[in-house]
C-alpha cells in the first residue's frame, strides 16, 4: 500500500507546500538564468501536477510525466478542471523519452533523490539534457546534505493535514534508518493514518532514498558535460543561499544546458 495510490489524499498530505512561492522561484529563474526562449516546462515526477497546473495558469505551456498511473490520471483532471492544457503521461526518470524540446524542467519535493544509483545519476542527466533547449534550465530541489551527517532531517516529517472532513497524520520518517556509510541511502517507513469522514484507511510504506553532497551533484554535472550549475539555495525564498543555517533545509539547485 502507497499514499501514491490516494492521489486526493496525497494533494492533502502535503498542502502545506507554498505552491505560489515556489512556482514564483521558478519564473524568477527562468527571467535571471534561461538562455532559451522556448516557454514550456517539463514537471519530472510530477505527482499530482500541482506545480505544471500552476505554471500553466501563469501561460506556460506544461508537460509532466510520474511512475504512477493513479498520480497521472488525477493530474489530468486537475489540469481539466482548471482549463489547463496539459500533456501528460506514465515514465520514470532514467528511461523516459519526449519528443518535444523544453525550456525548463522541474524536479520538486525531493524526487532526484529516489534515484539510487550512479548510473541511474548518468541516466537521467542525459534524458533530461536531451528533452531541453540549449540554455534551459533544470531545477532541481533536494534533501539537504546535512541529513548524510547528521541523520536527521531538516524540517519536521511529522505533520498533520486537514481538508473539510478529512484528517491526514503522517510520520514519514518512522523507523528511519541510519545514512548507509558507503551507499549514502536512508531506508523509512512511513506511516499515514487517514481519517475520511466514518472512514479509516492506515497506508504503510517502505521507501529508500538517497542523501546527495553538494560535491557528489557538481561531480555528476561536471561528468555529464550537458549542464552548467548556475545557481543554489537552501529553500524557495530567492535570500536564501544553500549554505548550514537552520533556515537552508533544502538543496535546490539550478542548473543550465550548455
Amino acid at each position: 500500500m502507497s499514499i501514491y495510490n490516494y492521489p486526493k489524499y496525497y494533494d492533502i498530505a502535503f498542502g502545506y507546500r507554498d505552491l505560489d512561492l515556489e512556482c514564483d522561484f521558478i519564473e524568477k529563474q527562468i527571467a535571471v538564468h534561461s538562455k532559451s526562449d522556448n516557454f514550456s516546462l517539463l514537471d519530472i515526477a510530477c505527482g499530482t501536477g500541482s506545480h505544471l497546473v500552476e505554471m500553466g495558469k501563469r501561460g506556460f505551456d506544461v508537460s509532466g510525466f510520474d511512475i504512477s498511473p493513479r498520480m497521472i490520471e488525477y493530474a489530468q483532471k486537475k489540469s481539466e478542471n482548471a482549463g489547463v492544457n496539459a500533456t501528460l503521461w506514465v515514465d520514470n526518470m532514467v528511461s523516459f523519452t519526449s519528443e518535444k524540446k523544453f525550456g525548463c524542467a522541474i524536479n520538486l519535493l525531493t524526487g532526484f533523490n529516489y534515484l539510487l544509483r550512479n548510473e541511474d545519476v548518468e541516466a537521467h542527466l542525459k534524458r533530461v539534457s536531451d528533452s531541453l533547449d540549449a540554455g534551459g534550465l533544470y531545477i532541481i530541489e533536494m534533501n539537504h546534505p546535512r541529513e548524510f551527517i547528521t541523520n536527521k532531517p531538516s524540517t519536521s516529517n511529522s505533520w498533520v493535514e486537514t481538508d473539510g472532513n478529512i484528517e491526514i497524520e503522517v510520520d514519514w520518517d518512522n523507523e528511519r534508518t541510519p545514512v548507509d556509510i558507503l551507499t549514502h541511502i536512508v531506508t523509512t517507513k512511513p506511516i499515514i493514518k487517514v481519517i475520511d469522514g466514518e472512514k479509516e484507511i492506515n497506508i504503510n510504506m517502505v521507501e529508500k532514498f538517497r542523501i546527495y553532497l553538494y560535491q557528489e551533484i557538481v561531480h555528476f554535472v561536471e561528468c555529464s558535460s550537458e549542464f552548467e550549475i548556475v545557481n543554489s539555495f537552501g529553500s524557495f525564498r530567492f535570500d536564501k543561499p544553500l549554505d548550514n543555517s537552520k533556515d537552508s533545509w533544502r538543496m535546490i539547485l539550478v542548473l543550465r544546458k550548455k
